[in-house]
This record gives structure tokens, C-alpha cells and sequence, in this order.
């Protein structure tokens, strides 16, 4: 057993509640805590708890699982136990909460002799929050999520609470990796990331939508942490545990329960560069191949959102390239879904703001409810062909999409296409308007003047294009380019 797990679970024994009238109290040391979301099994819709702890009598271990504050609950054996520690499996819990769980030690006239209570239990599922700053949140603390009593996040600080923003706050977590301060500091360091005003994200719009859509409880497991690379995420650094973010990861995992559902990822700023984004689709694959086997589900669904824009001088066409290969891994793995961010605003150079980082958990959401749920969601807007057309009016390129909820649509003209001659950095000046065709809500007209050599579209190219093709869920046209005009 890890050090910071014999920290974690005397903790929780200190934190249970002893029950009111109960001669003496009944410690339960790992298993259940309060605020905790259990992982629930998706075909029999509940979950068990391994439970260990210390009777300071000998009885009948029972429990009950109390929804609200109902009272008069049956109460089932676990097991006999003696005196010192003890291990029973509490199974069976179904879907919900949240739920009080009342365990006792009685005698053999069915009389309390230790009891306690863990309070505000969920079953539902967990999904990991992972990747860099857009993920860890650096939106403006204004106009932010509210909590949701059915969402619940497991901490930087190996503890479960009702998620508030901000879910991430590096310097709570004992990992060297996420926080190398002095021990002294490490408090400011907290309540200054805390009480800042940058932190919000999209943990807790991606969960709350979930909720709503799902009607089952959601536990997040926060461990981004900004400006870092796909290097850094190496599975192969587990080994060093907390000195390594993918080892970090797993610990955090393991302190939450060891199961989750899927991962949610926000990831790639920090490779668009020339020396990173070529290794980019490798470690990619390699890091979602490990996710899923280090997790014990070869069909976890993986979740990432695609770069967005960037206001500063930056690597252009290894932004792009980053971007393309992002689209292209829900080609090449399955259970991959991806997100575009590129038609929402920044509130810094590189960063979404709060508005459009709850647009971006919705999408997140709706992927996995068309994922998990099988719910009838499309992934949105993917691009098919682009094929010159004329009809009386004009001359112009038919950009066909699949995957469209809905229909196509654009808050005013529609804006984003850009037409090329071959690899020719710069826009070719004969598209003079685009449009979603009237007759056809899954075709976009690009209406031209002339088509040049070897003719190509792009749509997002570049750092800030302004992008704002959506369909009818919300869910946006991601970057993608070049697709050649036939």
C-alpha cells in the first residue's frame, strides 16, 4: 500500500460520523467515504463496496442503504466479526442517491452496539478529467457552473466533495508532479488558486449535462495540469507514480475507487510545434491504448476535445496539423469522439472562456451519451467530399457532410471555408460566399468566382479563424483541411 493511501484512508476513519445514541463508534477505514461515487456495473445498474475496518466489539456486521432521510430501512448481514479489523462486501447498491449507509455491530437480541453512518453516497458513473490548462479550467470565476448535489469530483487532495469550480487545484495534491512547492507555502498556494479569479472549466458542465440526459450521478476524477505535453503523459513514466502524471493518474484512480468510466481529454497546445507534433498520432494512440488497459476496459471511451484558436505568433502549421490529427483517431481507434472548440471564444490568447467552455461540456456530453447510452447523437458535422457544382445562378463547391443532428446552421452567413491552390498557405480570393444549402441542410455552398490548380478546401485554417458552422445539437464543424475540390 502507497504511503499517501495509509494518509488517505486514516483520514476517512477519523471522518466517520458515529450515529446519534450509539455506545461507541465503529470504524470503517477504506471501501467508503463520505461524498463518494461508486462506480456502478452498466448491466446490472448497481455497485458493490469492499469495506474494511475495526469493531471494538464482536456481533452481526450489518448495513442499510437509506435513500433521503428515510428511516426504517432493512438492515442485511455482512458477516460476523470479532473484535479488531474486519472486511465485508456491501453489494448491490443500485443506481442513485444520494444514499446514507448505516453499519452496525449488533448483539444476538438484534441491539446496536457500534454503529456509523457515511452520508451523501452516489452510484453512477466516473469519468477522468485529463490533459492540460483548458482542461485543469483557466476561465474567468464569473457567471460559472452551479453545483449539482448529483455531481461529485474526487480532488487533487485524494478527497471526495460536491464539485465546485475550480475541480483543479494543483497545489492540493501531495504528488511532486502536480505540486513542488515548500510545504510552508503550500496553503497560499491553494487559496490563491482558489479564491483567484481564473479556475473555471468545463468539468462540471460536462457533468451536469450528463445528469440531466443520463439520470445517473456522475463522479469526476480531476488530475489535468496546464502547459503540459505529451511527452510528460508518457505511460511508461507510471513507475514513478506521483513524480509522473500518467502514475499520478493512476493513483488518483485508485484512491477513488479504481474504476471509472471513460476519460475526458483536453490535450495538444504544448505539441503543436515542429519538433512535437510528428510524434503527436503515436503518443496518441499509445496513451488511450494505455488508459484502457491499465483501467481494465478495452472499450473505455475516450473523449478529447480539438484545438481551438490562439491569439499569439505560434506554430501555424503544426497547430493545424495537431488539429487534423485529433479529427482523424476517431478513424483510426474505436470509441474515440472529439469535440471542436474552434468556434468558441477566448478569454485569453490561448484559452476558452467560461461561456464557451459550458458549451464544450455539453458536446463532450452528448458524445457520451451517443457513446455509453447508445443515445440517437450524432458525433456532428464531418466533412464527406467537396464537388464543383453550377446551377443558373453561379458556379460554386458542394462541401457534403454526414453526422449531422439535424440540419446545418450558422448564426448569420456562414464563415470558416477557405479555398487553395495546392498547398498554398494563403486563401484563394475567388470564394466570395458560403452558405448552408437551402435545399439541402447537409451541404454547405461555397459560391466561386474561378477554380484554381489543384483546388482545395479548408475550413479553421490558420490560429483565429472565425468558424461558425454548427448543427442543430450545438455540436460544431470541427477544423479540417485539405479536402480536395473534385
Amino acid at each position: 500500500m502507497h504511503v499517501y493511501q495509509m494518509a488517505v484512508l486514516s483520514v476517512l476513519g477519523l471522518a466517520m460520523v458515529l450515529a446519534p445514541g450509539a455506545a461507541v463508534g465503529l470504524d470503517v477505514t477504506s471501501g467508503l467515504t463520505h461524498n463518494q461515487v461508486l462506480q456502478c456495473d452498466h448491466e446490472s445498474e448497481t455497485a458493490d463496496a469492499t469495506l474494511e475496518g475495526a469493531s471494538p466489539v464482536a456481533g452481526s456486521l450489518q448495513a442499510r442503504v437509506v435513500a433521503s432521510q428515510r428511516t426504517g430501512q432493512p438492515w442485511t448481514e455482512l458477516a460476523e466479526v470479532g473484535e479488531g479489523a474486519w472486511e465485508a462486501m456491501l453489494a448491490d447498491i443500485p443506481v442513485g442517491g444520494p444514499y446514507r449507509i448505516d453499519l452496525a455491530v449488533l448483539d444476538a437480541n438484534g441491539e446496536a452496539l457500534s454503529e456509523t453512518s457515511i452520508h451523501q453516497v452516489l452510484v453512477g458513473d466516473l469519468w477522468i478529467l485529463a490533459g492540460q490548462s483548458n482542461m485543469q479550467g483557466v476561465g474567468n470565476q464569473q457567471d460559472m457552473e452551479t453545483p449539482d448535489p448529483q455531481v461529485h469530483v474526487f480532488r487533487m487532495n485524494h478527497t471526495w466533495q460536491l464539485a465546485t469550480e475550480p475541480l483543479h487545484n494543483l497545489a492540493e495534491s501531495p504528488d511532486s508532479v502536480h505540486y513542488s512547492g515548500e510545504e510552508a507555502d503550500r496553503e497560499a498556494a491553494i487559496a490563491a488558486w482558489r479564491d483567484g479569479a481564473k479556475g473555471a472549466g468545463l468539468g462540471l458542465s460536462f457533468a451536469k449535462t450528463l445528469v440531466e440526459h443520463s439520470g445517473r450521478p456522475v463522479g469526476l476524477v480531476a488530475v489535468a495540469h496546464g502547459g503540459t505535453t505529451m511527452g510528460q503523459w508518457n505511460p511508461e513514466l507510471k513507475d514513478q507514480d506521483g513524480a509522473s502524471l500518467y502514475g499520478s493518474m493512476l493513483r488518483s484512480v485508485e484512491g477513488a475507487g479504481g474504476k471509472v468510466r471513460g476519460v475526458v481529454w483536453y490535450q495538444g497546445e504544448s505539441d503543436a510545434n515542429p519538433d512535437a507534433a510528428p510524434l503527436f498520432e503515436d503518443r496518441c494512440i499509445a496513451l488511450i491504448n494505455a488508459f484502457r488497459e491499465d483501467l481494465n476496459d478495452p472499450d473505455m471511451p475516450f473523449l478529447q476535445v480539438q484545438l481551438g484558436r490562439v491569439y499569439m505568433p505560434w506554430n501555424e502549421p503544426q497547430w493545424n496539423e495537431i488539429q487534423n490529427i485529433q479529427l482523424a483517431m476517431e478513424q483510426r481507434l474505436d470509441h474515440v469522439g472529439t469535440a471542436p472548440a474552434v468556434d468558441l471564444e477566448l478569454e485569453d490568447i490561448i484559452h476558452i472562456g467560461t461561456p464557451g467552455l459550458k458549451v464544450l461540456g455539453e458536446r463532450l456530453a452528448l458524445l457520451a451519451m451517443r457513446d455509453v447510452f447508445d443515445a440517437d447523437i450524432e458525433v456532428g458535422p464531418r466533412p464527406v467530399s467537396a464537388q464543383v457544382e453550377n446551377n443558373r445562378f453561379g458556379r460554386y463547391i458542394r462541401v457534403r457532410f454526414d453526422s449531422v443532428n439535424g440540419g446545418l446552421h450558422a448564426n448569420g452567413p456562414v464563415h470558416g471555408f477557405t479555398l487553395h491552390a495546392g498547398e498554398t498557405a494563403e486563401p484563394h480570393i475567388g470564394l466570395y460566399k458560403q452558405e448552408v444549402d437551402p435545399e439541402d441542410p447537409y451541404s454547405v455552398l461555397l459560391w466561386i468566382q474561378e477554380l484554381p490548380e489543384d483546388a482545395n478546401i479548408w475550413y479553421g485554417r490558420g490560429l483565429s479563424p472565425y468558424c461558425n458552422l454548427v448543427d442543430e445539437a450545438g455540436m460544431a464543424a470541427p477544423v479540417f483541411g485539405p479536402l480536395a475540390v473534385e
